[in-house]
C-alpha cells in the first residue's frame, strides 16, 4: 500500500495511520516532489508529473501492484496513475479529492461553484506570493470541518503546512487537480473507494457521488465522525475503513 499525501502536507500526515496498517500490509509513505525532504524541478503538469514520480517510487521499491490511498489532491494523483500505469495499481482509495468541476448538476452546486472557484483563485494567488499562512486559513475555511480551523491547528503543523503554499498553488493551477478527465477514468477497472468526512462541507460527498457514478467499480462512503484531515484527527476510524475495504473485496495485501 502506498499512502499519497495531499496539498500543503508531507509524509508525516500518515504518522498515526501507517503503523497501524504496517502490521498486515506493506506500507509506503513518501514526500511528493517539493514537499518535506523531496526535491526536484517545478512540475509543468503537476498531477501527471506526480503520478510519474509515484510510478518510479513504486518500481524502485518493488511495492507494486499497490493499493493506493490518496488524500485530497493525492487522490487525483492516485487515479491518474491508475489510468497511466494500471499494472502498478491494485485498488484506489481517495479521500475528499477536490474535483470541483463535478459540482455542476444541481441548483445548489450552480450557486456554490462560482463562489468556490473565485475563492480558490484568490487563495492560489496568495500562496503564489508566499503568503502561505493566509492561503492556508482560507483553505481550511473552504474545505475543513469546523474543528479544523486555523486556530485549532498545532503551531508546528501550521508552520509546516504554510511552507508548502507555493507547491499547493502550483498543484491547484493544474486543471486536472479540480477537473478530472472522466473519459479516461471510466477505464479504471480496479476497485475504487471514495471517502468523505461527515463533518466536512457537504459538497465533498456530492463530488464523490458524481465521481463514483462515472467509474465502473467504485463506491462511496461518508465517515460520520470524520473531517477533512481524518488521517490526522481520526486515524483509528480511517484505518478501520481501509482494512474493511480490502477485506470485503478479498484483495491480497501488498
Amino acid at each position: 500500500m502506498a499512502l499519497v499525501h495531499g496539498g500543503w502536507d508531507d509524509h508525516h500526515t500518515w504518522d498515526q495511520v501507517a503503523p497501524a496498517l504496517a502490521g498486515s500490509l506493506q506500507t509506503l509513505t513518501y514526500d511528493r516532489r517539493g514537499h518535506g525532504e523531496s526535491v526536484g524541478p517545478p512540475r509543468s503538469r503537476p498531477v501527471r508529473d506526480d503520478a510519474a514520480d509515484l510510478a518510479g517510487t513504486l518500481e524502485s521499491t518493488g511495492y507494486y501492484p499497490a493499493h493506493l490511498v490518496g488524500h485530497t489532491y493525492g487522490g487525483a494523483v492516485a487515479l491518474r496513475l491508475a489510468v497511466d500505469r494500471p499494472e502498478l495499481v491494485r485498488s484506489v482509495v481517495v479521500y475528499e479529492v477536490p474535483f470541483l468541476s463535478l459540482l455542476d448538476d444541481s441548483p445548489k452546486d450552480d450557486r456554490e461553484l462560482p463562489a468556490m472557484g473565485a475563492q480558490l483563485a484568490r487563495l492560489r494567488a496568495a500562496a503564489g506570493r508566499g503568503e502561505g499562512g493566509t492561503a492556508l486559513r482560507g483553505y481550511l475555511d473552504l474545505f475543513g470541518a469546523p474543528e479544523e480551523e486555523w486556530s485549532a491547528m498545532e503551531p508546528t503543523t501550521r508552520e509546516a503546512f504554510s511552507e508548502n503554499g507555493r507547491c499547493w498553488a502550483e498543484e491547484m493551477g493544474d486543471p486536472e487537480a479540480t477537473a478530472p478527465p472522466l473519459a479516461e477514468l471510466r477505464g479504471v477497472a480496479v476497485p475504487v473507494l471514495a471517502l468523505a468526512g461527515g463533518r466536512s462541507p457537504g459538497f465533498a460527498g456530492r463530488i464523490h457521488a458524481r465521481l463514483v457514478s462515472e467509474l465502473p467499480n467504485a463506491t462511496t462512503l461518508v465517515l460520520p465522525d470524520g473531517g477533512h484531515l481524518a488521517q490526522r484527527n481520526e486515524p483509528d476510524l480511517l484505518v478501520g475503513v481501509l482494512g474493511t475495504f480490502l477485506l470485503e473485496r478479498n484483495v491480497p495485501s501488498t
